[in-house]
C-alpha cells in the first residue's frame, strides 16, 4: 500500500456499485418509499435487462414477420429494465419486465418465465410495503387525534342550537287536528207521576 492510498480518506467504490448505485429506502422526508429497490433486486433486474437484449435479438432472427418491430420493442423494454435497475425504481423495472413478457411470451412462453417470476416477486414486495406504509400512516393519524388536548375540545364555542334545545324541552303543543272525545249525555229522568187527588170519591 502506497502513502497516497493510506492517506486517501475516500473509500473505493466497486464496479458493481458504480453501475448499480444502491439507493436508500427512505425518501427526503424520512419516510420509507415502496418504489425503492434493494441491492439484490437491482442485481436481478440488471441481469434480466441484459438477457432481454439477447432474447430480443434471438426472437427477431427466428420470426419471419415484423422482425424490426419486435427487435425495437424488445430493446426498448430492455432499456427500461436497465434504467430502472440503475436508479433503483421498482415501478420502472416492473414496466419493462411486463413489456418484455408481452413480446417474448406470445412467441416463446418458456423464455418469458424468468421475467414473469421476477415481476411477480418485485410486485409482491412493492405491494406489501405500500400496505405497511398505509397502516403506519393510519396509526400516526389515530395517535395525533388521541393526543389532542381535551381543553381544546371544551373551549369550543357552543353550538348555535339554544333555541332548538329549549324548544325540545318544552312540551309538545296539541295538534289542531286532535278532537277530544265528547262526553256522554245522561238520559233524562222519567217524568214524575202527578199526585193522586183523593178528594174525588170513587
Amino acid at each position: 500500500m502506497t502513502d497516497d492510498q493510506a492517506t486517501d480518506p475516500t473509500p473505493r467504490v466497486s464496479l458493481l456499485h458504480r453501475l448499480l448505485p444502491p439507493v436508500s429506502p427512505l425518501g427526503d422526508d424520512g419516510e420509507p418509499k415502496p418504489s425503492r429497490m434493494t441491492e439484490r433486486e437491482q442485481l436481478v433486474a440488471a441481469g434480466l435487462g441484459v438477457a432481454s437484449v439477447a432474447v430480443s435479438g434471438g426472437i427477431a432472427n427466428v420470426v419471419t414477420n415484423n422482425q424490426a418491430a419486435i427487435l425495437l420493442a424488445g430493446l426498448l423494454a430492455s432499456a427500461v429494465i436497465l434504467v430502472g435497475a440503475r436508479v433503483g425504481n421498482r415501478l420502472l423495472v416492473l414496466t419493462g419486465l411486463f413489456a418484455s413478457t408481452l413480446i417474448s411470451g406470445q412467441i416463446f412462453f418458456a423464455v418469458a418465465l424468468p421475467y414473469y417470476a421476477a415481476a411477480i416477486w418485485i410486485f409482491l414486495k412493492y405491494n406489501r410495503l405500500v400496505k405497511e406504509q398505509a397502516a403506519l400512516r393510519r396509526k400516526q393519524r389515530a395517535e395525533q387525534r388521541g393526543a389532542t388536548p381535551a381543553s381544546s375540545r371544551t373551549n369550543r364555542p357552543p353550538a348555535r342550537g339554544g333555541a332548538k334545545n329549549a324548544s325540545a324541552k318544552a312540551p309538545p303543543t296539541r295538534s289542531k287536528r286532535y278532537t277530544p272525545p265528547k262526553a256522554r249525555r245522561k238520559p233524562p229522568p222519567p217524568p214524575t207521576k202527578p199526585p193522586r187527588d183523593r178528594s174525588i170519591v170513587d
